[in-house]
């Protein structure tokens, strides 16, 4: 009985005897517009402007619609509290969906293409340009460098600038061309510094030859398919090598040599076997192939063998073992030494001794070669090729 009057006492104090459950998600409105809310133990009267209802609601994401007669709402700390921590425990359960739903459009986004670790490498002797990404080739186009009057410069250089339908000025008259099919640089410039740049030409046949005034002229769809590859900033390393030697992805070391157009990089065997040594390949490369190729100069591949790390128990040897016409040799002696194992090669008979046995084998270039197949009874290893082109024995 004292509970029912003292709860009539307050209703006519405050006006009203509507009364909502603590944590009700919406508040009914009464037709005073005003509205008695118990949330937990706080007693309190509030009053919202219709217009603020939306406002509101957006603002603290409270579970709580208000509405009152244009007075200023009267704020209660306790009670917004709890609101808050509605609204924040509802924002916490959505978050782990958000998270997904996220990470799925991420995913699916087109990867943006890579620039920070492209450069374009000039071949001056080769007339080649190629774009690289990483230490991986992935573009390679025929250029016309500068004349042997006007060589293109060597060096490291960056790309500073990048114009669609360029104006070109006649370097020895001044006359100015605009873009267009008469325009001597094409529809791409690639300005590398000073008055030197990467562009296309109207002059289809001049590429392959030694014919700008130092430029570097592409095919005008090649020029094009470049610009679309690279942006301002990324290196340009121009060089004059004659002597180029490449390992391919199946590990077949080939080797190139191009015609000395500048005139500037005279050749002999001595240093073209300098250029093979790093690929471990020049034992099958004899001193009359090399004159042969020096000779020709015609930029033509020249392949030499498959070229794999040795492995012996685990460990990795200096010694490469070639890949030739279908067989596997192995150099013998340091691979004997490796192992722990005697081995003596009789030149009259063309055979290797160990212990374990003999076998046949071929001197190439200094250095003497069993066939892979051989090593079992040599030696008592056998030897597995992985898929990483490696040459296990164990």
């Amino acid at each position: 009985m004292k509970h029912i009057i003292l709860a009539a006492v307050l209703c006519a104090a405050l006006g009203t005897c509507g009364i909502l459950e603590a944590g009700a998600a919406e508040e009914p409105i009464s037709e005073s517009g005003e509205v008695t809310v118990i949330k937990g133990k706080v007693l309190k009267t509030e009053k919202v402007k219709k217009t603020d209802r939306s406002h509101a609601k957006q603002k603290a994401g409270e579970n709580t619609k208000k509405k009152s007669s244009g007075r200023q709402d009267v704020q209660q700390p306790a009670a917004l509290s709890v609101e808050k921590a509605d609204a924040a425990a509802v924002k916490q359960d959505a978050a782990p969906a958000e998270e997904k739903q996220d990470a799925e459009e991420v995913k699916k986004a087109p990867e943006k293409p890579r620039f920070e670790d492209k450069r374009i490498e000039i071949n001056l002797a080769s007339r080649l340009l190629t774009l690289y990404q990483g230490d991986v080739g992935i573009r390679m186009y025929p250029i016309a460098p500068g004349k042997p009057s006007s060589p293109t410069p060597v060096g490291r250089r960056t790309v500073v600038d990048m114009e669609i339908n360029p104006t070109w000025i006649d370097p020895d008259t001044g006359t100015t061309i605009p873009s267009g099919p008469d325009c001597p640089i094409g529809y791409r410039w690639i300005g590398i510094g000073g008055n030197y740049g990467i562009h296309g030409t109207n002059v289809p046949s001049a590429i392959g030859t030694y014919a700008s005034h130092g430029c570097v002229r592409l095919n005008e769809k090649d020029v094009e398919d470049l610009y679309a590859h690279i942006v301002k900033g990324i290196p340009v390393d121009i060089l004059y090598e004659r002597v180029v030697v490449q390992q391919e992805q199946d590990h077949t070391v080939v080797y190139y040599i191009y015609p000395d157009g500048y005139g500037r990089e005279p050749l002999d065997v001595s240093k073209v076997r300098q250029k093979l040594a790093p690929f471990g390949a020049a034992a099958f490369v004899s001193d009359e192939d090399i004159q042969q190729a020096i000779t020709a100069s015609d930029g033509n591949p020249r392949y030499v063998a498959k070229v794999y790390d040795i492995y012996l128990n685990g460990k990795k040897l200096e010694p490469k073992a070639l890949g030739k016409d279908g067989h596997i040799y192995l150099p013998i002696i340091p691979l004997a030494r490796a192992a722990g194992i005697k081995a003596e090669w009789s030149a009259n008979w063309n055979e290797i001794r160990t212990p374990y046995g003999s076998a046949k084998a071929v001197m190439r270039n200094r250095a003497l070669l069993i066939d892979a197949a051989d090593a079992p009874a040599l030696l008592h290893l056998t030897g597995t090729l992985d898929k990483d082109y490696n040459y296990d024995l164990q």
